[in-house]
């Protein structure tokens, strides 16, 4: 489940960022130091470009970055850093809008794949972490769950065509109770275990029923709960901020192999 390689960049330390921004050519008003300050366009020593607002010579306020790489960002500045709401595009053709906080992708935001998978939801310091909802490519499925660094793990829910699972998700599949439901009317109770055949390393997946019970809400297994964070991490937009303005599911249906014993 959404093994694929997420994007990255380097992220530079906060004694760092002046030496980033050293400005090679700059157009647009300064401030009594010569800094630039206000709304203006920048070319930086690096070959990268800046244009936006600035506040004593570094990205503050609203502004675009370009660098030679193929990466891009839109968005919120805080000292020379992304922060706040913002889209970051990427060379592979993924692209991040949502919320940053010190140049790392944190708060709430949604990640686009390069193949049209998506995950939509919590980040705390540039890994997926908490309720999410990862949609697959190339099948009508959805799975929310609960991350933690990055890895799928704890009460989940997958949505297939007519159909939802309820139960617990394991890095790259499901694993234990959990029960298949069929709109309001029924649901089917069971368990998933990984099956090794003798001799052999390759592991199937097994869906073991157990009972078929008319559809009742409060029999189904627990949903994603929220991770608790620090009281100061939660929001990449603080009030600093206002003052500037995998495959496995994929063939899950098909694949899953039916004990009746």
């Amino acid at each position: 489940l959404g093994r694929e390689k997420i994007s990255q960049q380097y992220v530079p330390s906060d004694e760092d960022v002046p030496a980033v921004f050293e400005i090679q050519k700059y157009n647009g008003p300064r401030n009594r130091r010569s800094e630039p300050h206000g709304e203006g366009r920048a070319k930086l020593v690096n070959g990268y470009r800046y244009e936006g607002f600035f506040r004593n010579g570094l990205p503050h306020g609203k502004g675009r970055f370009a660098l030679n790489d193929g990466f891009r960002y839109e968005g919120r500045w805080r000292k020379g850093q992304k922060h706040g709401m913002g889209r970051m595009y990427y060379p592979d053709c993924s692209w991040y809008e949502g919320e940053f906080r010190k140049d790392l992708r944190h708060g709430c935001g949604i990640y686009h794949y390069p193949n049209g998978a998506s995950y939509e939801g919590n980040w705390f310091g540039d890994k997926r972490h908490g309720v999410g909802l990862y949609t697959y490519a190339k099948e009508n499925i959805k799975l929310r769950g609960t991350w933690m660094e990055d890895v799928a793990r704890g009460p989940a829910e997958v949505l297939f065509e007519g159909s939802r699972f309820h139960g617990y998700w394991d890095v790259e599949s499901p694993r234990g109770p959990g029960c298949f439901s069929f709109g309001a009317e029924i649901m089917v109770k069971g368990k998933f275990y990984c099956d090794a055949k003798e001799g052999s390393e390759e592991k199937t997946l097994v869906w073991q029923p157990e009972a078929i019970e008319k559809y009742e809400y409060a029999k189904l297994p627990l949903e994603p709960l929220p991770l608790p964070v620090e009281e100061s991490d939660v929001s990449a937009t603080s009030s600093s901020e206002e003052e500037e303005c995998a495959s496995v599911v994929e063939s899950l249906a098909s694949t899953i192999v039916i004990d009746d014993e």
